[in-house]
């Protein structure tokens, strides 16, 4: 196989963008006190979507040690029985990073997948083995002063009677017009069980609400208000920061959230500007979904999602992908079909699955900025560790073979790039990957770019850095795949690295390629290869090393044909696939480029297409 002249150093470029990050590392110290909790779990017959079989919610106080434990007092619904005082204790594990694994208290024995940051904790129980689906979020309870004062734009998810039959998701805002009333507000959203989930429109008077001193509240709309998406009470609970509201009904069957943060006042899309964690859960006509990840904004109408998600049907797997975005001077707006509320000074987002051309999507979810951390001497940020092509943020695994970039402080006296094989020692720095060394591309004194070595197993894998001294150890989780395609602006998502088979000419919108036409995909992250390699070297000039992972590629949704997988030649850490378009694709223009392995789905790029 030729290797196109000059492409491998374009790519390589790539790695070079930087990333800043400024507060200290985290640990179980980090989370103590008073919070309020919402945890909604769905047990389904591991087959249909539609079949909810032990629906389960709780929501009540939950109260950090400081130590790795908690006690928690709430309310509990099961299926369509009324609620019943619930007490009951666990253990949490937080990180340096912010990822925090929790007892579940719904589910014996289950761990819920959580990130922490200082407006709330938020997560899934991604990595359960049962056939249960959930969405847990808890706030910082006030300890005195709490004073409702909105306006809050809100979202909720419901199923009532814990069946999908009148499944809703609701879109409104609440802002009071004297204590204990609410303004009219106007309710967007969809119900299964109406207009066949197209949305509606409700109109809400007279809604009252209560807030005490320590946070704790009601809302009350009442029945009389055309009630096909909204009615009855809830209980309400304001977060200490005044930023977040968080709810849920009590009543018999009630299973549902309510997530609200603070409007902003003269929003743009630039107003979305950092990277958070997130969670959600989703049910539709093909799965039910939970997850957990992060989000990075950048304040240009674009997201990008790194998840790890657990669905019905496919278990867990990692997600990595790019979500447009609008917002409005509120902070209200719309991601993709989703509709959205960024709020809290920019520091939180929730969002419902509402939208004409999705009638059939219910779902919630929620986001807060992540903890900003730093350190001092040769510092590795926690949450630095990112793919080198496609920037996905904190969370997406490395694997093995993967060029990855270690983002920190004092990393190293001075900038410096090597030529291959990649050394394991450059510019007096090293670094070790589950204690091997990992081969060096290039260093800086805030940014490394190092190739993952090839025996590097999960579930996690340690990473330090020695700059005449060792820094802090950073723990990221590993996969058999991370696949990052590589992009012409080095942004992680547009226009891939993508190059005509038949003349290694760019594939872009002066030159689009056509159906039935064989391109060139340049990217990371896809693991082991056979024959074995030497890290840090290209191996064999007259051997082709293929990738042992089974990947399949969609363009515009269509799957293409893959004639070669594995790594480009010459260039140690860049892979390569040989792809054949489909014949007659079925639209043309900057059509998406998708790509899956048996343990990961990555959606962050474009190809033109004629």
């Amino acid at each position: 196989m030729t290797k196109p002249a000059g492409w491998g150093g374009v790519v390589l470029a790539g790695l070079l963008s930087v990333l800043a990050s400024p507060a200290q590392t985290l640990n179980n110290q980090s989370l103590s006190g008073k919070y309020y909790f919402r945890h909604v779990s769905l047990g389904t017959d591991g087959v249909n979507p539609a079949g909810l079989t032990d629906p389960r919610t709780l929501m009540g106080s939950i109260t950090f040690d400081g130590a790795g434990g908690y006690t928690y007092i709430g309310q509990q619904l099961s299926g369509i029985n009324a609620a019943v005082s619930q007490t009951g204790k666990g253990v949490y594990s937080l990180d340096a990073g912010g990822f925090l694994s929790l007892d579940s208290p719904l589910r014996t024995g289950a761990k819920i997948n959580v990130r922490f940051a200082s407006e709330a904790i938020v997560g899934s129980s991604t990595e359960s083995t049962d056939n249960t689906y959930d969405l847990f979020v808890a706030i910082p309870a006030p300890s005195s002063g709490a004073v409702f004062a909105g306006p809050y734009n809100c979202m909720s998810l419901e199923f009532p009677g814990g069946s999908t039959a009148n499944m809703r998701s609701t879109q409104f805002p609440l802002s009071q017009s004297a204590p204990g009333t609410l303004q009219a507000f106007s309710v967007y959203g969809h119900a299964a069980g109406i207009s066949a989930g197209i949305p509606l429109t409700q109109q809400v008077t007279g809604a009252t609400y209560t807030m005490g001193v320590d946070g704790l509240g009601s809302l009350t709309v009442g029945a009389a208000n055309n009630a096909q998406l909204l009615s009855g009470g809830r209980t309400l609970y304001l977060s200490a920061t005044g930023n977040i509201v968080l709810g849920g009904s009590t009543a018999a069957g009630g299973h549902d959230i309510v997530i609200g943060v603070k409007a902003l006042s003269g929003a743009t899309n630039a107003t979305w500007n950092g990277t958070f964690w997130g969670a959600g859960l989703r049910i539709d006509s093909s799965a039910v979904y939970g997850y957990s990840g992060a989000v990075a904004a950048r304040g240009l109408g674009k997201l990008t999602w790194s998840k790890r998600f657990k669905a019905l049907g496919a278990g867990a797997f990692d997600y990595t992908g790019i979500n447009s975005y609008t917002l409005s001077a509120d902070g209200t707006g719309t991601v993709d079909l989703t509709q959205v509320a960024l709020g809290a000074a920019g520091k939180a987002f929730a969002g419902a699955a509402i939208n004409a051309n999705d009638p059939g999507a219910y779902e919630i979810y929620f986001g807060v900025q992540t903890p900003a951390l730093a350190g001092t001497g040769v510092f590795l940020n926690p949450l630095g560790v990112v793919n080198a092509a496609s920037s996905a943020p904190a969370g997406n695994p490395i694997s093995p073979g993967e060029f990855v970039t270690l983002y920190g402080t004092g990393l190293a006296k001075s900038n410096q790039t090597a030529a291959p094989p990649y050394p394991l020692s450059l510019n007096g720095v090293s670094v070790l990957i589950n204690n091997k060394p990992a081969p060096i591309y290039y260093v800086s004194p805030i940014q490394l770019n190092v190739l993952v070595p090839f025996a590097t197993t999960g579930p996690t894998a340690t990473i330090v850095v020695n700059n005449g001294v060792n820094s802090n150890t950073v723990t990221v989780p590993v996969a058999a795949t991370a696949p990052g395609i590589y992009t012409l602006d080095q942004s992680g998502s547009g226009g891939g690295a993508i190059l005509h088979a038949a003349d290694y000419s760019i594939v872009n919108a002066a030159k689009p390629a056509i159906g039935g036409e064989t391109v060139l995909i340049y990217l990371t992250g896809l693991g082991t290869v056979t024959p074995a390699v030497t890290d840090g070297t290209a191996g064999n000039p007259n051997t082709l090393y293929t990738a042992d992972a089974d990947v399949a590629v969609y363009v515009g949704g269509e799957q293409a044909t893959v004639i070669f997988k594995g790594l480009a030649p010459g260039y140690p850490g860049l892979y390569q696939l040989n792809v054949t378009l489909p014949q007659f694709l079925k639209a043309s223009g900057n059509l998406p480029l998708a790509l899956q392995t048996l343990n990961a789905y990555h959606d962050q790029v474009d190809i033109p297409i004629q």
